[in-house]
C-alpha cells in the first residue's frame, strides 16, 4: 500500500470492480484515528469521539460481512428462532456455537455467516447465509414472494426458514441491514464476535493508487468523504 492513496479498488471474483475515490488523499498511517483516541492512555475520548468510533465499526463490519456476501458461492438465506430461552442471548449464543460444530463434523466443512437480531420483544433469533452445507433441507410446501420456502430439519432448537439466494448483490444488501447499534450495543457483549463466520471464506482482491482512476466513470453513490464508482 502506498503511505498516500486517492483511490482504493475492489476487484470480486465475478470480475466486478468498485472504486472508492478519496475527496481528500488518505494516508494509511492516519486514516484510523479513532484507534489512536482510543489507544492513548493519557486522553479520555469524549462521548463524541466514542460515538464515532462505534459508528465507523459497524461500518466494517457491514462492508466485510457484504464483501464476504459478492465473493463467495453460498445458496441459502436462513431465519432461525428459539423455542426456549429466546431471552438469554448467551445460551443462544453458545447453542449456535455448538450446532455449528456438530453440522461441521457429521456433514463436513461448508460455508456460513449467521448475525444475531433480536425482537421488539427482546427474543434473539439469527439470519444469515450458506453455501456447500449437506444438511438435512426439505421444502415446507410454502412459498413466499413466489420463491419456495425450506426447513432444515437439523436445527433443534426451534424454528429455521430458508430460501434459495437467486441475486448476490440483494442478499448481501439486505443481510447487512442486520447489523446495528442495537447489535451492537444491547446484543453482543462488548469485546465478543459480532457474527459468526466460517473460515477460509474469499474477499475481493484490493489495490491503491495514487492517482484518482475514476475518470470518465459515472458514479453509483457520493458523501462528504469518498465517490464510489462501480465497474461490471
Amino acid at each position: 500500500m502506498p503511505k498516500f492513496y486517492k483511490t482504493k479498488t475492489k476487484e470480486y471474483p465475478d470480475g466486478t470492480r468498485v472504486l472508492t475515490v478519496y475527496k481528500n488523499a488518505v494516508t494509511s498511517e492516519t486514516s484510523n484515528t479513532s484507534a489512536v483516541i482510543m489507544s492513548t492512555e493519557e486522553l479520555e475520548p469524549s462521548a463524541e469521539e466514542k460515538e464515532l468510533a462505534k459508528q465507523r465499526n459497524l461500518w466494517k463490519v457491514r462492508t466485510k460481512i457484504k464483501d464476504y456476501c459478492l465473493s463467495n458461492n453460498f445458496t441459502f438465506f436462513w431465519t432461525m428462532t428459539f423455542k426456549s430461552n429466546r431471552y438469554d442471548y448467551q445460551d443462544a449464543f453458545d447453542r449456535m456455537g455448538r450446532w455449528l460444530r456438530k453440522m461441521r463434523d457429521k456433514y463436513g466443512k461448508f460455508d456460513y455467516i449467521f448475525i444475531p437480531e433480536r425482537h421488539k420483544d427482546g427474543a434473539i433469533h439469527f439470519h444469515g447465509v450458506t453455501g456447500g452445507v449437506n444438511g438435512h433441507i426439505v421444502d415446507s410446501g410454502v412459498k413466499h414472494r413466489g420463491a419456495k420456502v425450506f426447513n432444515c430439519t437439523d436445527w433443534e432448537y426451534g424454528f429455521t426458514e430458508l430460501t434459495a439466494i437467486r441475486s448476490r448483490e440483494k442478499c448481501a444488501s439486505y443481510i447487512t441491514k442486520y447489523v446495528t447499534k442495537d447489535m451492537q450495543n444491547s446484543i453482543v457483549g462488548k469485546g465478543k464476535k459480532k457474527y459468526w463466520c466460517s473460515r477460509g471464506l474469499r474477499l475481493p482482491a484490493v489495490s491503491y493508487s495514487e492517482y484518482d482512476l475514476s475518470l470518465g466513470l459515472e458514479p453509483d453513490y457520493e458523501n462528504d468523504t469518498c465517490t464510489i464508482f462501480k465497474i461490471e
